[in-house]
């Protein structure tokens, strides 16, 4: 405590020590008084004090009111400063994240390889057709592109062929691409070169069927001609050729007289439509076969002679069958309506047969004769009746 009187009598002037010196000698005050007691200089001084506080208050209300009045030009410019700060944060941010993409993009990205573009290659069967491309193993899916013309259909798979039959619905040409297509879209390969498919439709069959002595049919579309086919059992596939007519007609024949040139015989009748040179179309499966007998009458013998005196017939073979040695010509010979034989020869040529091993020159009151057949195909020929001298 009396360091504390110490410490507030140093800041007391030195008369105003001396003064309380005295006093406290002569007992007119004690340290409380000391403590409490201000004197007048002291008075005077927190006057001043007080007075220099208020004065210090009103300026600064004074700068307050200044302050609230006018912008803080300071204030304004910090303002200013951060707004661009902003802006170049802002600017710098982008620029970061546009690295950032750029750089996950070409480095921190794994890195994906093109797949090369597939060849396409087109298989037609006679049930489907079929596309393939070679199997790679980095493709995913396997995409096939058709188009023809406005239309354009893609097809994935999970295999490096598809079976296009259900996509051809016209006949003509088809364009048809083929890609790989990988995990990530950057490994697709580019479509494959362009391969140009012609489908073509098949002509429809004709139904033939008889009509007297024709072959009759109904006119099928796109058919340029018809084949008509011929054959026996063991013979190889003839034809003959009937054109188109140009006109609209639906029913088209086929006059079988034309056979007569061949050999009498059973024959199966074929007729195939055969396409137009160029057009879209196939020509047709053959038809059903059609059985036919080509029925012949064999030509009577000529200059039918009989010579008593050699007791010898002579006469020559009318026939337009080509002697060979794989025919046979069959005679039936008849002496006095009772008496058969027959003679056989593998020669068109004339005849001369010598009676005397069978009859007697002068027991023959008749003779005649007529080319035999089998009365199936070969129809035997009318009976001549030799002249008697």
């Amino acid at each position: 405590m009396e360091n504390k009187n110490q410490d507030t009598q140093k800041q007391m002037p030195e008369h105003i020590r001396r003064m309380f010196a005295e006093r406290r000698k002569s007992g007119e005050v004690n340290d409380a008084d000391i403590l409490s007691t201000p004197s007048e200089e002291q008075t005077e001084q927190k006057d001043y004090i007080k007075q220099d506080d208020t004065t210090k208050s009103e300026e600064a209300t004074l700068q307050q009111n200044e302050e609230t009045s006018k912008p803080d030009e300071k204030k304004t410019k910090n303002h200013k400063i951060s707004k661009k700060g902003w802006i170049i944060i802002s600017c710098v941010s982008a620029v970061c994240l546009l690295g950032l993409i750029l750089g996950l993009i070409f480095g921190l990205s794994p890195k994906y390889t093109k797949m090369q573009a597939p060849t396409v290659t087109v298989h037609a069967l006679s049930d489907r057709t079929i596309v393939s491309v070679e199997e790679n193993s980095d493709a995913v899916i396997y995409e096939f592109r058709i188009s023809n013309g406005s239309d354009s259909r893609t097809i994935r798979s999970n295999y490096p062929s598809v079976t296009i039959t259900s996509y051809l619905n016209s006949v003509g040409q088809y364009q048809i691409q083929a890609r790989y297509i990988g995990d990530n879209e950057r490994e697709n390969s580019d479509y494959s070169t362009t391969y140009t498919f012609i489908y073509r439709g098949v002509l429809d069959t004709p139904i033939a069927t008889f009509q007297e002595n024709l072959l009759v049919w109904q006119r099928v579309d796109n058919a340029s001609m018809y084949y008509i086919y011929y054959s026996t059992y063991e013979d190889e596939l003839l034809y003959f050729t009937v054109q188109q007519p140009a006109e609209t007609s639906q029913t088209i024949s086929f006059d079988l007289s034309a056979l007569n040139e061949s050999p009498a015989g059973k024959y199966y009748l074929y007729i195939e439509a055969i396409a137009e040179d160029g057009s879209f179309y196939h020509s047709s499966e053959l038809s059903a076969p059609l059985e036919y007998d080509n029925v012949k009458q064999l030509s009577a013998p000529t200059d039918v002679n009989y010579n008593r005196q050699t007791n010898t017939l002579s006469f020559t073979i009318n026939s337009d069958i080509e002697s060979d040695e794989n025919f046979t010509f069959n005679f039936e010979i008849v002496i006095n309506q009772t008496y058969t034989y027959v003679y056989r020869t593998n020669q068109a040529t004339a005849v001369n047969i010598d009676l005397s091993p069978y009859i007697s020159s002068q027991d023959i009151t008749s003779l005649s004769l007529r080319a035999l057949g089998d009365e199936i195909y070969l129809i035997s020929s009318q009976i001549v009746t030799a002249i008697l001298d």
